[in-house]
């Protein structure tokens, strides 16, 4: 387990047309990824703000799969003290992180963890490794397709 990854880069398989690096990497890396309990909630936020129908069956399937396959770490004392080390340091240095994105990031830094996002810019302030899987160009999500796997085509 060397990867912890952001909803974007697993919900990514969810879109009609996915970035196929993203889809390639997630593959390639099925054994070494995990998720915490942070990324769980905002996959799942996701999924219940949707209106009921297809759309919402399709989603609350996949992230039902997602879950079987996907190991989600708790947060717990070594996630709290490391994710107070973070919320500090930056402040002191003028530079705060989002609240979920620093409570993702503590639990890297519990774990020894390389987080896998989209969203670079709000980790780098924290000094946690991240991993960007997507291609420098990518277009704004579109419509969401039901994929073959949890992050698969």
């Amino acid at each position: 387990m060397n990867y912890l990854v952001d909803a974007n880069v697993l919900s990514e398989a969810t879109r009609r047309d996915p970035a196929p690096e993203v889809v390639d990497w997630l593959e390639a890396h099925e054994t070494e990824l995990v998720i915490d309990a942070i990324v769980l909630a905002e996959l799942s936020i996701g999924v219940e703000g949707l209106p009921k129908g297809r759309k919402r069956k399709r989603l609350e399937a996949w992230l039902e799969a997602l879950v079987e396959i996907v190991e989600c770490l708790p947060w717990d004392a070594s996630c709290s003290r490391a994710w107070a080390r973070l919320v500090t340091e930056p402040r002191r240095r003028g530079k705060a992180m989002p609240l979920f994105d620093s409570m993702i990031a503590a639990t890297a830094m519990a774990h020894d963890l390389i987080i896998v996002t989209r969203n670079v810019r709000d980790f780098e302030v924290c000094g946690v490794e991240v991993l960007n899987p997507f291609p420098r160009e990518r277009p704004a999500p579109d419509a969401v397709h039901e994929p073959e796997r949890p992050y698969g085509r």
